[in-house]
């Protein structure tokens, strides 16, 4: 009796690490709306940025490319990745990733901080995207919000 009740305590404890790990990846690759409209738009001269992937393939939105700013220090002025426009604007989550070739470009005397000017984007795409969709880096500082946008082209 004992066997057999850790046999399926063991079957029960995969099946339960499976459907927590389906949970975590569904609510990572969440789609939440965003609203430029509560801040108030503002120019930042040393916005620099640059889309190298954007692909809308069946239920997936994945982008990736770099970002530069001397307002975006990392915890003072969020990186906010966005696509799509007006009521149907949603945020993308991302991580950062090193860009040195980026960073000999910006700081000559480059730390590991410096490095990390890229970013790898991924969300379930919402109903009613198009693949023509526009994808928007804004840096949030205070109620300003600065941004570049770039469209989707296939």
């Amino acid at each position: 009796m004992l066997r057999l009740l850790r046999k399926y305590f063991f079957l029960a404890g995969i099946i339960l690490s499976l459907l927590l790990t389906l949970a975590c990846g569904y609510a990572w690759t969440t789609h939440r709306p965003f609203h430029p409209e509560g801040f108030t738009p503002a120019d930042d001269p040393s916005l620099k940025a640059v889309v190298e992937n954007c692909h809308i393939t069946g239920n997936t939105v994945s982008v990736s490319g770099w970002v530069h700013s001397d307002l975006w220090s990392g915890d003072g002025a969020p990186l906010i990745l966005t696509m799509g426009d007006g009521e149907k604007e949603f945020s993308i989550p991302y991580r950062l990733t090193e860009r040195p070739d980026i960073a000999r470009i910006f700081h000559t005397q480059a730390n590991p901080f410096h490095n990390r000017y890229g970013f790898i984007g991924t969300a379930r795409k919402p109903s009613g995207m198009i693949p023509e969709e526009t994808i928007h880096l804004n840096i949030i500082s205070g109620h300003r919000l600065y941004r570049i946008s770039h469209a989707c082209r296939f």
